[in-house]
């Protein structure tokens, strides 16, 4: 394991922490979503620590094995009992702040620089269209990974804050790759738990006033329920149909988890595509939303979603 830190601004170079001597406990979160990746370190050496001077956005990267976290923003410091806890985030602290703002006519690109400038942070989108074109929309006193969270799941993707980028990566392309992992497991296996939460859905309507359009997944028997969601902003028909399929897609997508306890796997990273296999129910095709990996003791935990089938 390796750690590196840098204060006072990116100006300066990365200084490698003896991490045989000063750390204790090394827990990295790889995840997407409504959550950023995230650091939880805690140092022996107090005193050690503070003789760093660190401040609020100071920067961390931890690797391990070739996994890299990328860069981490000090958040919270925690001295406690002559030592040493902190926690460290993919998003720096500015990045917290809550606005009202509106965008007319402007593409998911357009929104997504705009996010990125305010609070120095970059983009990427993988996998959907950021040339599409959004006619209204709100950041309703939200942070801008929240606002962006929320649309990109309108527009079927996943936000991924990592190495100080906002980055989209949709889901059908997601789930499209190639299984970067074939993992086998058995019923008795240790260490993985398959669960099936709430109940699909069978289709989904994005009624506004302006439009109303419904989808269905055509894996799913009729005798499953459907929702009819209002609160969008969904200015015409072609807008609402592709909210329509993508909210489905994701609340189908919670439907079914798997979860698995392992030795350092630097593999498991969120929104990578899982083959399942073992003759149990749990075999298919998994993509990944969550990763603990604990550096200092060498293990990974990581949580899975089956994906979802045809949506129209």
């Amino acid at each position: 394991m390796e750690i590196y830190y840098r204060g006072g601004g990116s100006s300066g170079d990365f200084a490698r922490i003896d991490t045989m001597t000063m750390t204790r406990k090394c827990v990295g979160r790889d995840t997407c979503g409504a959550r950023c990746d995230s650091l939880e370190i805690e140092f022996e050496n107090a005193a050690g620590w503070y003789s760093w001077g660190p401040r609020e956005d100071d920067e961390i990267i931890v690797s391990q094995d070739g996994y890299n976290t990328g860069i981490m923003y000090l958040n919270t410091i925690l001295p406690e009992d002559g030592k040493f806890r902190i926690l460290a985030t993919a998003l720096p602290c500015k990045a917290r702040r809550k606005e009202y703002r509106s965008y007319t006519n402007k593409t998911i690109e357009d929104i997504m620089r705009a996010c990125a400038a305010r609070t120095g942070m970059s983009f990427q989108i993988f996998g959907i269209d950021g040339k599409t074109v959004i006619p209204y929309i709100e950041q309703e006193n939200e942070s801008a990974a929240a606002f962006l969270h929320r649309l990109l799941t309108w527009e079927g993707a996943r936000l991924k804050c990592v190495d100080g980028s906002y980055t989209a990566i949709g889901l059908e392309y997601a789930q499209g790759r190639d299984a970067h992992q074939k993992i086998e497991i058995s019923a008795q296996q240790r260490g993985a738990e398959y669960q099936r939460g709430g109940a699909k859905l069978k289709g989904v309507t994005v009624k506004t006033p302006y439009a109303e359009v419904s989808a269905e997944d055509l894996t799913v028997d009729d005798r499953h329920s459907s929702l009819i969601v209002s609160e969008t902003p969904a200015m015409n028909d072609l807008q609402a149909g592709r909210w329509a399929r993508n909210i489905l897609r994701f609340h189908n997508l919670e439907c079914e988890s798997l979860t698995l306890a392992t030795g350092f796997n630097p593999g498991m990273t969120a929104m990578t595509r899982i083959d399942i296999t073992g003759a149990t129910d749990a075999d298919g095709d998994w993509l990944i939303v969550d990763t603990e990996h604990d550096f200092y003791n060498r293990a990974t935990k990581t949580r899975m979603r089956r994906c979802v089938g045809a949506v129209k």
